[in-house]
């Protein structure tokens, strides 16, 4: 029984977590140099995405996640001195090692004696990161670990807006891209919750159709309610914003990409709080045996359970609902 089947007929699959997101070839590649320090099997998967800008950088981000601080990708580096990709994936797992040290708590409770090795390591990963540009000047993904590392050096504006040129004129639409800018430019960082709206805004109007950045307004809105969890959900513009994304992604049915997971779980996680289940239930069926914590992780200290308990709530509520139009 497929996944969908189940379900539709009422069961729940357990939920997978994995950031790999369905990616097998990511999931085994990584494995492989995770536990046997053999980085072959990635170089060779991250070739094989050419420039699918997307699918190369959602695995770039898996596998700095998964071995950031190991050994293996420094020896990928030594051993292909010349890769414009070991030095993109290094950079992004030194960039990883970073914010583990920092932790990913508002600056005012980061511990002192962090902040040190903080900006040692992140500066370690901006160089890395310039050499992989240079030698790779049409991909953007070494250019989006240039912009994540703004956020956390806190360039100037003028230096963040040359590293964000850097990335439109490879891939003016770059998803990750987009969301790391969004990051600088948003009131915990270096910029307002305006300057924020109006990039997503404008980014999303952009963007044809089906496209990752629909969305990007919600992740605004998130920023936003990270300061204030009261505010914004009531709003005109909320419901604009909402009924925009509704427009252009919700109704366009779009196709899959690398993170869609997340994208549909921050739309189940907003489509719950607004009192809105049974539509929650089509995102979260959506994504099958595949979760993400995207939005639930911000405002409760167990976002795992939180994600079952509201699927199954969503879930029973279409269930429920089917069952009194069908009488």
């Amino acid at each position: 029984m497929t996944t969908l089947n189940r379900l539709s007929r009422g069961y729940l699959p357990a939920v997978s977590f994995d950031e790999a997101y369905g990616d097998r070839e990511l999931r085994t590649a990584v494995d492989v140099l995770v536990k046997r320090g053999d980085w072959h099997p990635f170089r060779d998967l991250l070739l094989a995405s050419g420039d699918g800008w997307a699918l190369k950088d959602h695995r770039v981000g898996y596998v700095a996640a998964r071995a950031a601080g190991r050994p293996v990708l420094q020896e990928w580096v030594e051993a292909e001195p010349d890769s414009a990709d070991a030095l993109t994936v290094l950079s992004r797992a030194e960039t990883v090692r970073a914010w583990a040290v920092r932790s990913g708590r508002r600056a005012r409770f980061v511990r002192k004696s962090a902040w040190p090795k903080f900006f040692e390591i992140l500066g370690r990963a901006d160089d890395i990161a310039a050499q992989a540009c240079e030698r790779a000047p049409t991909d953007p993904t070494p250019a989006v670990t240039a912009v994540t590392i703004a956020r956390g050096l806190q360039v100037s504006r003028r230096e963040f807006n040359a590293r964000w040129a850097a990335v439109v004129a490879r891939d003016p639409l770059h998803p990750r891209g987009h969301h790391h800018a969004l990051q600088y430019l948003c009131a915990k960082w270096s910029g307002s919750h305006k300057q924020m709206f109006q990039f997503a805004r404008d980014a999303a109007e952009k963007a044809p159709p089906g496209h990752p950045l629909a969305v990007l307004p919600l992740y605004a809105n998130l920023e936003m309610r990270l300061d204030d969890d009261g505010v914004g959900l009531g709003s005109a513009r909320f419901g604009m914003d909402l009924a925009r994304v509704r427009e252009r992604w919700i109704e366009v049915n779009p196709d899959p990409y690398p993170r869609i997971v997340e994208d549909r779980a921050l739309l189940a996680f907003y489509l719950g709080l607004v009192q809105r289940p049974a539509e929650a239930a089509v995102h979260f069926r959506a994504m099958g045996a595949l979760g993400s914590t995207v939005g639930w992780e911000y405002f409760t200290l167990a976002p795992r359970h939180a994600f079952r308990r509201d699927r199954a709530a969503a879930l029973r509520s279409e269930s429920t609902g089917r069952a009194v139009r069908k009488s």
